[in-house]
């Protein structure tokens, strides 16, 4: 079986790519810049992520509580599945089957504002204010709005992305790298077993020295979107964010991410994601 070998807070886990698109290397290029990241002039640039303070405890127990609500509506109208006493964390003892969770993903992964039974667009202002910024979901070049994304990943399953670019899809198909920031927002089963793995300064290497490919990926018999990336300078190494409840981890798109394998033993983790432009 051809296989590849990664680490995640230095733990070596190896991972099958059989039958994965061609791993190539990309141009003589660094596709972060002052144009073309919204990161640029934070003081934490140069890792490229940071955890920040974002709400207080009954703020994060209001955005759980709505977000259980919401994808327990998803659940009951996707699925036959009695959402009877359903939490976050205990998903996966009412999605049961691979087929019924696809059935869930596929909405959860591509939702908007009014899909959800809460205010959750009152976020997006306040996540900008951490960084200063006025920020929407709304990308000004292509006018296309962006989803915002319910990670949902059920414990020792294959729920996660390979190692990616969040940019690399618009840069292969319409040579345009997007300037947008990454938010992702802890809200059950998050820990040191299954929070997402950063590979800090990742975004500052050069193109042709990241191996991946550029058709999307496969990992683990999984077919993905997203462009698998294989190696970053040589490098195969991630680590796990901190990020705490009531925090959010911010990130650059240009940053290498993903492999969030949930370690635990009886815990879905759920993360929201958003994805903002400058206004």
């Amino acid at each position: 079986m051809n296989t590849t070998k990664f680490y995640i807070d230095g733990k070596e886990r190896s991972f099958s790519i059989e039958n994965a698109p061609e791993f190539k290397f990309g141009k003589d290029q660094m596709l972060s810049s002052q144009e073309t990241d919204l990161t640029f002039y934070q003081d934490w640039y140069q890792t490229g992520y940071i955890e920040k303070d974002f709400m207080d405890t009954e703020q994060f127990n209001y955005l759980k509580k709505g977000l259980e609500d919401s994808i327990g509506n998803i659940i009951k109208r996707e699925t036959v599945v009695d959402t009877s006493g359903f939490n976050l964390e205990n998903y996966h003892h009412y999605v049961k089957s691979d087929a019924d969770h696809m059935k869930v993903v596929s909405k959860t992964r591509d939702l908007f504002p009014n899909d959800f039974n809460f205010p959750i667009s009152e976020l997006m202002p306040r996540l900008g204010k951490i960084l200063n910024l006025n920020l929407i979901n709304i990308d000004s070049k292509t006018k296309e709005s962006l989803h915002i994304i319910v990670r949902i990943n059920r414990p020792q399953s294959n729920d996660y992305n390979p190692p990616h670019k969040d940019v690399y899809e618009e840069v292969d198909k319409n040579n345009y790298v997007p300037s947008f920031v990454n938010f992702w927002i802890p809200i059950a089963g998050v820990t040191e077993k299954s929070s997402l793995p950063m590979a800090p300064n990742s975004h500052l290497i050069s193109e042709n020295l990241i191996e991946r490919t550029f058709e999307g990926g496969k990992l683990e018999g999984n077919q993905y979107r997203v462009r698998m990336i294989k190696s970053w300078d040589g490098k195969n190494d991630l680590v796990r964010s901190k990020v705490k409840y009531g925090q959010v981890l911010i990130f650059s798109p240009h940053l290498v991410h993903g492999l969030a394998t949930n370690e635990e033993q009886d815990k879905t983790r759920v993360a929201l994601e958003f994805r903002l432009f400058k206004a």
